[in-house]
């Protein structure tokens, strides 16, 4: 066998968990209650969180378990990173956490039952987390039991160990995680606790426990306790006190004490949000278990107020308030379960003597509590002078607030007793005494001077004036005056005699001052960089950022700036110096520390050619020796090295060193590894020779003295510090059998020893960094494989077994199925939801190659045909399609009219007649059969009339087409519905319409058109009109005013209107029409006739108004009577409306004078007068003497206008007459004169 060397490649290590995503908690107070879905296997919790770390520092309760109980838990990284974490909050929080704390200790001492923690406290850590579950490291934790030294009696019980649990309780018996409290004494773990306050605590970022055992007393605190899901807006801080018999430290032999701080959260965000309001209020007492044993339960608290409704307090309207709990101590006995326990007083007061001067006050506020349930307690209390105080009652408790104020009346020793009993039996009781020393001093006036605004980066001094003897600022600085260099709230205290006064004061400190920058990680190995960013909340409050590496000369080298606000930095010390738009500035020093070994990056191939005799690992040290690297610059001249200077190259780095004195002095850290150069650059203007150099590599010792210079390297060395080997341990993992060696365990330089074929899983964990370098070694050959199968026909979703002979000498191999297929499996079974041909493959790969391997599976499916019965459109076709998708094992057999198609096997098939056509698809599995009718789409008779009318007067006319189901329309105006309506007086009212209309199936579409007609039939006001004047009834004509006696031929009731022949009567129907909005003039068609018994005349050409003539009617019918009729027409009123006019033709004989008297002495006879005359008009009259000479003309003689002759004329004249029908008179006619 061969012995493999392995080459040492040195180069810089990725720190590998700096690449990865790292999912941050936001203040979950501004969000809105979210239950996150657990994810179910290790691939879907490491693919929703993108790493590890992100799984970490995200996962919910339920993917925990996931994660613990696969393979790629690793506890200690869990750790680590969970620490990492929580020092990088608390880093950039650090000034948050010392104001908090700097409060708290001005709450020590005295009668405060408060006890800060100090160096002799113990810090509950990571490592110290034994128990877990649930979310596990530094959430869901327990200790293992904690000796006391002494013995603790709870309820008779006597303990001699504790443990300290996550959730806020202290346990005897055994641990308890439990993230879901419960009410006192029926609890799930049955666990002998004291609850501080049982809730879902979250120590991810914030909180802290601690804990100190002294010879009878423990103490525990828990400090800044955040709530579930890593909550960091609101915070927890309490103590338990428990102590032996002998213990002197609580009073009245009590020996149990809870002490309170700002209680801000009730609630975790499992059932609840923003620290409040949930189905599990947190629980506060004592309990001895098991269930219904001895207990002492003070509330239970879910809401963020200070409502206290009692020790059972639960359900909406009953939930305690968190606030009630603030900076209350409960001091008990709980070594005994009495009959009836006294009033337990939530505050320690009356421990010492207060000393109060003239103007001091004294604020009391103490609640006595019921410890068993529906109890009334009665409190009373003393009266002195300047006690002035209130108590008031409730079920299970009882309260007491009062001011005792020092005044000149009551200086000396008051004594205030209260006391507090119930009504159990026996009566418990319990007594209260307060003393005040009253001195009669009256205070002088403290007040604070100064200006209290600074800017980032600047500091202010303030004075504190008063007649004190002494004064004390917050910070603890005595004295009148006090510098600041940053803001906040700050006090002073004046101290006289055992008096003090207080003044509070705020100091206004520009935001930008220490910009917060968070280090990740915080210390990095040689050539590992670390990201620093700006905390994100204040990089909008800095307009420019500058990054100064090597601050001071320390080292340190900007790689990569990650936008303004970040930067990729190696190990060294930095200053990062922000301004803001006004010019404020401030700054941030920090150090990234170097840790760690150099070990070199290895690829260890696969050995595919036997087992090696051995594996080489070498060229790791650890941290190299360090040392300084001193250049000293000296001159003989004063001025220095004017314009000649060095460039020192330390590696890849460069540094410009001059001089201007006749010394100057530079140091380097160097390290072993490091390779040095040192070139000279002349300036003429000075003379080398007075110029020299001193090299100090490494140590003094290592001295090299320069003097003739001359332009060029001047120096080169490596580095003379000396670097020890990388120590650490080596261990092997996974080995496919035993027999492996090392021959070095506890260096990285090493040869490892296989024995068999198989993977080796090997690891170095180096000791400085703390870094596991892990290596796979795989020693086999080329892989070969084979596929079987049963049955490689799968019909209607059957499975088969797909079989992998796999021939692998180190087992090395992976087995990569295709899909759906598991891979890493020696078989896989198959099952298929549709018809396809899938060829099961399997490639198998080693380090030394791969083989591949497949095999056919065809999964079809028993045919299931279907056709529906469709319409074909005359000279179209249909296409059927009984399956979709088409398979190629589809066998196809179509039918029409029951016989076989011949030569027709195609998928499809395209129907051009009527009839049944079927189709029989088969294939390995099966066949089926479907079929369908076709018919074809046939004309149907007009759906509209010719004419549509409308006649309801309604405004509004509705045409509806008489088409069969399935028709759809297209109307003139463009709309679609089956029934059309119209608004009368429209565009289309009185036109032909024209709707499309198309069959179901839209084989055609075609034109129907109809005229529209939206209406009333017409009126009539016809003429002449009948009238009766006098008592006798006449025809009447209107315009020109015209009218004739009715007459009643043969005796007849009905009056006649007799016509005179050839004389023109106008006969009129004066008709109108309604248009939509108005009547108007006309009608749509008129007719006019006469009837008599035996023939009716119509007359052509009918209008509204009808002239008629004798002439016109026939003379056979005049001696019956005529009936004369006038009808106005439109589509509503086809008949006609009309009018009938009973008319009698007569002769209307004139009768002509033939003489007349003009001037005879009398009115009658004075002109030519012609009885008979007034029917006719255009009457032709012509006069003429006896010598024939016209004395007389006229075309339309009337009677108003018949001839007279005026100038005494006397004779007979000759007239001739001719009436408009052409007939003619003549005769002659005297004239006679007086």
């Amino acid at each position: 066998m061969s012995r493999i060397l392995l080459t040492a490649i040195f180069g810089l290590l990725a720190f590998g968990l700096a690449a990865q995503v790292e999912y941050t908690s936001q203040n979950v107070a501004d969000q809105a209650p979210y239950v996150q879905p657990s994810e179910t296997s290790i691939e879907g919790v490491l693919e929703r969180y993108g790493s590890y770390k992100g799984a970490v520092l995200n996962m919910t309760r339920d993917e925990w378990e996931v994660m613990r109980s696969s393979d790629v838990y690793d506890h200690e990284e869990a750790k680590r990173i969970l620490k990492e974490h929580k020092a990088r909050w608390k880093a950039e929080h650090a000034q948050e956490i010392a104001d908090r704390k700097a409060e708290r200790m001005q709450m020590t001492g005295g009668c405060d039952c408060w006890v800060e923690p100090d160096e002799s406290y113990t810090l509950i850590t990571e490592d110290d987390q034994y128990y877990t579950a649930g979310a596990g490291i530094n959430v869901d934790f327990s200790t293992p039991p904690i000796q006391m030294g002494f013995d603790f009696n709870l309820y008779g019980i006597t303990f001699d160990n504790f443990y300290l649990n996550s959730k806020g309780s202290v346990s005897f018996d055994n641990y308890t995680i439990d993230w879901t409290p419960e009410e006192f004494p029926v609890t799930t773990d049955e666990v002998a606790q004291i609850a501080g306050f049982w809730a879902d605590s979250d120590y991810r970022l914030s909180g802290d426990i601690y804990y100190k055992v002294t010879e009878n007393e423990v103490l525990i605190n828990f400090i800044d306790v955040g709530y579930y899901n890593m909550g960091e807006d609101l915070y927890n801080s309490y103590q338990i006190v428990i102590t032996s018999e002998e213990s002197t430290y609580l009073p009245n032999g009590a020996n149990t004490q809870m002490c309170y701080l700002e209680m801000d959260w009730a609630h975790g965000d499992v059932g609840g949000s923003s620290g409040c309001c949930g189905d599990s209020p947190a629980t506060v007492g004592i309990d001895a278990a098991p269930d219904f044993g001895p207990f002492l339960q003070f509330g239970r608290f879910n809401t963020l107020d200070d409502t206290y409704n009692g020790p059972q307090g639960t359900g909406p309207d009953a939930d305690d308030g968190v606030h009630w709990l603030n900076y209350r101590n409960f001091v008990m006995d709980s070594a005994e379960d009495s009959e009836n326990l006294a009033p337990f007083p939530t505050a320690n007061v009356g421990c010492d003597t207060v000393f109060m001067c003239l103007g001091n006050t004294f604020d009391l506020n103490l609640s006595f509590l019921g410890p068993e349930p529906n109890q009334t307690i009665t409190v009373t209390s003393t009266d002195v002078p300047g006690w002035d105080y209130t108590i008031t009652e409730e079920d299970d408790l009882a309260n007491i607030t009062g001011i005792f104020t020092a005044l000149p009346e009551n200086v000396g020793i008051q004594e205030i007793t209260i006391t507090a009993t119930d009504d159990g039996t026996p009566v418990g009781e319990t007594v209260t005494t307060l003393v005040f020393e009253v001195l009669d001093i009256v205070l002088p006036e403290l007040t604070v001077d100064g200006n209290t605004a600074i800017c980032a980066g600047g500091e202010l001094t303030l004075t504190a004036t008063g007649d004190f003897e002494e004064i004390v600022w917050s910070n603890g600085t005595p004295g009148n005056t006090n510098t600041y260099t940053y803001g906040g709230t700050f006090f002073v205290t004046g101290y006289i005699d055992q008096c003090t006064v207080v003044e509070e004061f705020y100091v206004d400190q520009s935001p930008y001052f220490l910009p917060d920058v968070v280090v990740d990680p915080a210390a990095v190995c040689p050539g590992q960089t670390a990201l620093v960013v700006v905390d994100s909340l204040e990089q909008l409050e800095y307009d420019i950022y500058q990054w100064d590496a090597d601050w001071n000369g320390l080292g340190g080298e900007v790689v990569s700036y990650v936008g303004d606000a970040g930067a990729e930095l190696t190990a060294g010390t930095y200053r990062l110096l922000v301004t803001d738009e006004d010019g404020c500035q401030g700054q941030r020093v920090f150090i990234i520390e170097t840790i760690g070994s150099f070990i070199p990056e290895v690829t260890i191939d696969p050995f595919c050619d036997g087992i090696p005799s051995s594996v080489v690992f070498e060229g790791g040290f650890s941290s190299p020796q360090e040392g300084a690297f001193l250049v000293y610059m000296s001159s003989n001249e004063s001025s220095g090295w004017g314009g000649s200077y060095l460039e020192v190259i330390i590696n890849d780095d460069s540094y410009i060193l001059t001089s201007s004195s006749a010394f100057e002095q530079f140091d380097f850290d160097i390290v072993a590894g490091d390779n040095i150069e040192i070139v000279f650059y002349e300036d003429a203007s000075i003379d080398s020779d007075v110029l020299s150099v001193s090299v100090y590599n490494c140590g003094f010792l290592n001295a090299t003295q320069i003097n003739d210079l001359g332009p060029g390297t001047i120096f080169t060395s490596p580095s003379e510090c000396i670097a020890s080997p990388a120590t650490g341990e080596w261990t092997c993992v996974s080995a496919p059998v035993d027999g492996w060696e090392f021959t070095n365990t506890d260096q990285y330089d090493t040869e490892f020893i296989p024995t068999s074929y198989g993977l080796y899983e090997i690891c170095f964990a180096e000791e400085t960094c703390q870094s596991d370098y892990c290596y796979d070694i795989e020693i086999t050959e080329e892989p070969s494989v084979e596929l079987t199968v049963i049955d490689d026909l799968l019909c209607d979703g059957e499975s088969e077994t797909v079989f992998a002979e796999v021939d692998d000498i180190g087992g090395t191999a992976t087995l990569n199925w295709s899909a759906p297929g598991d891979d890493d499996v020696a078989f896989n079974e198959f099952s298929f939801s549709n018809t396809t041909t899938y060829n099961a493959s399997i490639v198998v790969t080693n380090g030394c190659g791969s083989a591949s391997a497949s095999v056919p599976l065809y999964s079809q499916f028993t045919p299931e045909p279907s056709l529906e019965d469709e319409n074909l459109c005359e000279g179209g076709e249909v296409y059927l399609d009984p399956t979709s998708p088409d398979t190629p094992d589809l066998e196809f057999e179509w039918y029409f009219n029951g016989n076989l198609i011949p030569g027709e096997i195609a998928e499809e098939y395209s129907a051009v007649e009527t009839g049944e056509f079927c189709v029989e698809v088969s294939n390995q599995c099966g066949q089926g059969e479907a079929c369908a009718d076709i018919s074809i789409v046939g004309d149907i008779p007009l759906p509209l009339e010719s004419m549509t009318i409308d006649c309801l007067g309604d405004g509004v006319g509705v045409v509806i087409p008489d088409l069969p189901d399935g028709y759809t329309v297209v109307w003139p105006d463009g709309s679609t519905d089956l029934t059309w309506e119209v608004i009368d007086g429209s565009e289309y009212d009185g036109q032909d319409i024209c709707m499309d209309y198309t069959d179901p199936f839209g084989c055609e579409t075609n034109t129907v058109c109809s005229y529209l007609y939206i209406g009333l039939p017409p009126a009539i006001e016809p003429e002449p009109f009948l009238g009766e004047d006098d008592g006798v009834e006449y025809w009447i004509w209107s315009n020109p005013y015209r009218q004739i006696p009715a007459t009643s031929p043969n005796g007849e009731d009905n009056p006649h209107l007799t016509l005179c022949p050839e004389v023109e009567y106008d006969f009129e129907l004066h008709a109108t029409t309604w248009n939509g909005t108005d009547w108007i003039d006309g009608a749509g068609e008129y007719e006019w006739w006469v009837e008599c018994p035996d023939t009716t005349i119509y007359f052509g050409n009918p209008v509204d108004i009808m002239t008629v003539v004798s002439s016109t009617l026939n003379q056979n019918c005049w001696e019956y009577g005529i009936e004369l009729v006038g009808s106005a027409i439109n589509p509503c009123a086809v008949g006609g409306v009309r009018q009938e006019w009973d008319v009698v033709i007569d002769y209307c004989a004139l009768t002509i004078p033939n003489v007349f008297t003009p001037d005879y002495g009398d009115a009658m006879n004075e002109d030519f007068h012609i009885e008979g005359l007034e029917v006719y008009d255009n009457v032709y009259m012509r006069i003429y003497n006896r010598w024939g000479q016209e004395v007389y003309a006229s075309n339309n003689y009337t009677n108003e206008s018949a001839w007279r002759p005026n100038n005494g004329e006397t004779g007979t004249y000759w007239y001739n007459l001719r009436l408009p029908s052409g007939i003619e008179q003549s005769g002659h006619v005297t004239i006679l004169r007086d």
